[in-house]
Parts: structure tokens; sequence; C-alpha cells
């Protein structure tokens, strides 16, 4: 699979450097290769490195321009506004929507009386394994929406949904808030690489247990 991989990101490179530079095409080639041999690679590059690579042809500035359009159409996702949604359906498309994300981000998404979405943010983004969170920043976002109650997303980059204690206690900070300003907390998840945490749902099924 991994040479798989290589091979088809060989290609692309290959691809996107233009046939007009003729032999210059292959040495571009090459040598963008040797210093970005895996895609990882150059995720990994400093802007410094970028720079660098920039000069060694004007083309090269189409290049990178052509990476950032393939991660913002990556990023682009189903809207999901205007919808109800089981937590089921809301985890997925969450799952979708945060699957190449690298850092910790929490994302509100504001409901009406009906539980329809009305509208949803990406509120803080942190490093890749912590994100600090702030209640009254939630809040004040979800009375500018007049929203009624709210869904927390926070996605784990490592994959791990299991609740960690410091999301334990800010659910509870967050339902207690909730409680004092007549909003709902609707449900809080945790989002992984291809799965996720609901609160909400795991409540559900301690409630069937007893």
């Amino acid at each position: 699979m991994e040479n798989e991989v290589i091979n088809e990101y060989t290609k692309l490179v290959w691809t996107a450097i233009p046939d007009k530079l003729g032999t210059k095409k292959q040495e571009l080639c090459q040598r963008f290769l040797r210093k970005c041999p895996t895609p990882l690679a150059i995720k990994r590059l400093s802007r410094i490195e970028k720079n660098e690579i920039n000069e060694w042809a004007p083309e090269m500035l189409n290049f990178f321009a052509a990476i950032e359009l393939g991660k913002i159409v990556t990023k682009s996702h189903e809207e999901i506004i205007g919808h109800a949604y089981s937590s089921i359906e809301l985890g997925r498309k969450m799952v979708d929507h945060f699957q190449s994300e690298e850092q910790e981000s929490v994302c509100i998404a504001c409901t009406d009386i009906h539980n329809e979405i009305i509208d949803w943010k990406i509120l803080f983004v942190g490093g890749g394994c912590e994100c600090i969170l702030y209640p009254d920043k939630i809040f004040q976002y979800a009375l500018r929406c007049s929203a009624q109650g709210i869904i927390m997303i926070h996605n784990h980059p490592t994959g791990d949904i299991h609740p960690s204690k410091q999301d334990e206690s800010f659910t509870r900070r967050l339902e207690r808030g909730c409680e004092i300003i007549g909003l709902h907390l609707v449900d809080f998840m945790i989002v992984g690489r291809d799965t996720y945490h609901s609160w909400r749902e795991a409540s559900l099924v301690n409630e069937l247990k007893k």
C-alpha cells in the first residue's frame, strides 16, 4: 500500500511540473523528490524551505498553489446548516471534516428549538495534542446566534476518541453553564480519524443499563 502511494505521488509531482520546461522538467522533478520523497515531507516543509524551492524556477510557485488548492478541496464538505441530524449522522460528517487535521480544534454547532443546526463555527485551534477552551467564548457565540442549544465537537488527531479527564471536566462545566444561561447542551462529541464518541449516546446507553 505504501509503495502504491509513493508511486502515485511521484506521478502527480511529474504531472504538476509543466512539459514546456523540456529537459528541465525532469531535473526539477528529481530535485523535488530528493527534497520531499513522501507527501508527508511536503507538509513538514518550513516557509524558508518553500521559498528556497520557489527560487528553483517560477513554475514552482504554481506547483505550491496547486497543493494549497488541493488542501482547500479536501477541507470542503457538505453544508450542515439547516438540517436536523442524529448524533450518528453528525458524527460521520464531523469525522469527514476533521479527517486530515493534525491540530486539535473545537467546533460549536448552534441549534434551534427543533434541534436543527442554524450555525456552526470552529472557535478554538490548538496544537497536536491540546486545545485551550474558554466557555465564555462559546456562550457568547451561542447567544449571538440566538441558539436554543449547542453541540460541541472536539477532534483528537491521535485517533483516540476516549474522553480524557479534561474532556469530562469541561463537559460538566459546559453543562452547568448552559443551565445557568438557559441553553441546552445537546451533545459533546470527540472525533477521531474514522469514528467518534458521543456524550449523548453514551448517556443513553448508561441509562438503559440501569
